[in-house]
């Protein structure tokens, strides 16, 4: 064999040894319609009346959205239960977050949900796009996480809702000053509400929330991990209340405690 061919032999030989086999990635579920599941841990949503939307699932509680002519939009995901158990039975609820937030127009980022017994619609915000909800007179202050937020109630008369139409409250929390990453203790929101009179229920559904209304933009949530369970820390006072704090430690906690889920129709269309 000539010297030459022996060359051309070694060198296929060498290139078939560094040869990797490449995979194809598994691709990101992209939705555009009213739907909902689970993806992992998390119950995932997105609800719209009307618009052009879509919602990418990137695991876990990851997602991207994107809106644009739309009415009233709310893309989240989140923890659901079946209404047996409160707030302080389930354990502390805390929301650790990161978004790249790109509203252009009326738009909450928020801890969003539902509890039956008494039927309560909440929402804990911790920043909005060109209005700042919910447009009503505050109640008082609590302080969170070393913020401060304004405390709302809201009456909703034969309003859609988990239950179908009728007439519930609404209860807010809006931070004096935006974010967009963070930890929220939805727990100590919860205790310093019903130290305001404000009266928490059986609970359905803690979600992290980005809601639109009649307006455009887009969000990235990078990171997004609720926990529920374990031992809260009395982190949260209130002027005009006052709260404490209580909990278990499940990282990431999914809504084991399924039951019968009623998908919510409508949700707040304020501003």
């Amino acid at each position: 064999m000539s010297k030459k061919l022996k060359g051309l032999l070694l060198a296929l030989v060498l290139c078939l040894q560094v040869v990797v086999p490449v995979t194809k990635a598994d691709a990101a579920t992209v939705i555009y319609n009213n739907k909902t599941g689970y993806e992992g841990n998390y119950a995932y949503e997105l609800w719209k009346d009307y618009g052009d939307t879509s919602m990418t699932l990137k695991g876990n509680g990851l997602f991207e959205c994107w809106w644009e002519n739309i009415g009233n939009v709310l893309f989240r995901k989140g923890v659901k239960w079946d209404c047996t158990k409160t707030y302080s039975q389930l354990g502390n609820i805390t929301v650790n977050y990161g978004v790249d937030y790109q509203p252009n127009g009326n738009s909450y980022l928020c801890v969003y949900g539902w509890c039956r017994n008494p039927l309560v619609e909440y929402y804990i915000v911790d920043c909005w796009g060109t209005w700042r909800p919910p447009g009503a007179t505050s109640k008082g202050t609590i302080t969170v996480d070393g913020a401060t937020y304004d405390v709302y109630e809201t009456t909703r008369v034969n309003q859609p809702s988990i239950d179908g139409n009728t007439t519930f409250q609404q209860y807010w929390s809006v931070r004096q000053s935006k974010r967009t990453s963070g930890t929220i203790s939805v727990t100590e929101h919860f205790k310093a509400w019903e130290r305001m009179g404000m009266k928490m229920g059986l609970m359905y559904e803690a979600a992290f929330n980005v809601e639109g209304y009649q307006s455009s933009g887009w969000a990235d949530v990078y990171k997004l991990d609720i926990t529920v369970g374990g031992s809260g820390s009395s982190g949260g006072s209130s002027s005009g209340g006052s709260s404490s704090g209580s909990g278990d430690s499940a990282s990431s906690a999914p809504g084991t405690n399924k039951g019968t889920e009623i998908e919510c129709e409508s949700m707040t269309k304020s501003g």
